[in-house]
């Protein structure tokens, strides 16, 4: 995928599968976000519904922490390569946000990431 180093964010188009329905997004390249966040409405039109979720972590925001609920989706795809049950959390990112959501490590981690800066390249490799 062709990347423009001047950009403050890199966006990936994802598609991610839930139990009846799929959605494809545009998310920003996180590395530093330990999971992918996808926002409330998006995990229930995917047919979940975060609030019975047993499972919750504290997120660090930029001003405050909050503690969201964790679910495992079906599955997820990116530049070519699909993840199945990729834990998610479940947060609405701020309203001028330019990216529906974040491509965090618990999909990114089981892949191998070549990011070229200088050739504006970014691939994602099955290991």
């Amino acid at each position: 995928m062709k990347v423009d180093p001047k950009e403050p964010v890199i966006v990936v188009r994802t598609e991610v599968f839930g139990r009846r329905a799929s959605r494809i997004m545009e998310m920003a390249l996180d590395t530093g976000s330990t999971y992918v966040i996808i926002p409330w409405k998006v995990v229930e039109s995917l047919g979940y519904d975060p609030a019975v979720s047993k499972m919750r972590m504290p997120l660090v925001t930029a001003s405050t922490t909050e503690v969201v609920p964790l679910i495992t989706v079906k599955s997820i795809s990116a530049l070519g390569c699909k993840a199945d049950n990729v834990l998610v959390a479940c947060h609405d990112l701020p309203p001028r946000s330019r990216v529906d959501g974040l491509l965090g490590l618990s999909f990114l981690k089981e892949f191998d990431i070549d990011l070229y800066f200088k050739k504006g390249l970014l691939k994602l490799r099955d290991p």
